[in-house]
């Protein structure tokens, strides 16, 4: 009687070992730490402006993940069981990597696009300056005057797409590209009212003087 206890005594406390080793499970603490380290990455790639969708995704299954640990955090040692949440924050990893790819082959198409814009945008400048060259004076030379200070104005925005570029703020080189683009156009056709205007033609303007457009331009 006393061996048949002994033995059960024996085999329950085998058997609470068993559990309590099984129980006793560790939080992946180095795959939490390497999918933090692929979301940092992919966002230090950019992902937030080239793989904004992707990158989103991402964030919320790393946010999954992270309450599933918080979930097996809150429950008794014994029923622990950290599976689950190693295999989110492993597929986190894979996920993150991916979404840096991406990001950074969207980065570069941007590059690629807006180094070709600034390309225009310069021979738009260029074009710009030799025109208000050719500008004549005379009645006009107050409005000549006013212009070619917003050429040299058109030329400092012109350089400020360089420098945006150089800080591979590929968006904001955009932006600042077409806004250049703009005003070189709008310029273009005010000189060309110039130069008509002294040869004789018909103005653009519309029962004002050139340099009146021109004021009304730069207030707009």
């Amino acid at each position: 009687m006393r061996r048949m206890f002994s033995q059960r005594m024996v085999v329950g406390m085998a058997s609470a070992a068993i559990l309590l080793s099984l129980g006793c499970a560790q939080p992946p603490t180095k795959q939490l730490e390497a999918a933090q380290q692929a979301v940092d990455i992919a966002k230090s790639a950019g992902a937030t402006d080239y793989a904004k969708e992707d990158f989103a995704l991402l964030e919320q299954q790393f946010a999954l993940a992270k309450d599933e640990l918080t979930k097996q955090e809150k429950v008794l040692p014994i029923f622990q069981s950290y599976s689950d949440a190693d295999k989110m924050l492993r597929n986190v990893v894979e996920s993150g990597r991916r979404v840096a790819a991406k990001a950074a082959q969207g980065k570069e198409a941007a590059k690629t696009a807006v180094l070709a814009m600034g390309k225009e945008t310069g021979q738009i400048v260029a074009s710009v300056k030799e025109l208000i060259a050719t500008a004549p004076t005379g009645k006009e030379r107050a409005a000549v005057k006013a212009i070619k200070q917003d050429v040299e104005d058109l030329a400092t925005s012109f350089n400020a797409v360089h420098q945006l570029i150089e800080m591979e703020d590929y968006f904001g080189a955009e932006i600042q590209a077409n806004a250049v683009k703009e005003e070189g156009a709008a310029l273009s056709r005010e000189i060309k009212s110039i130069i008509d205007k002294a040869k004789g033609k018909k103005p653009t303007s519309r029962g004002y003087s050139t340099l009146d457009h021109h004021h009304a331009r730069r207030i707009v």
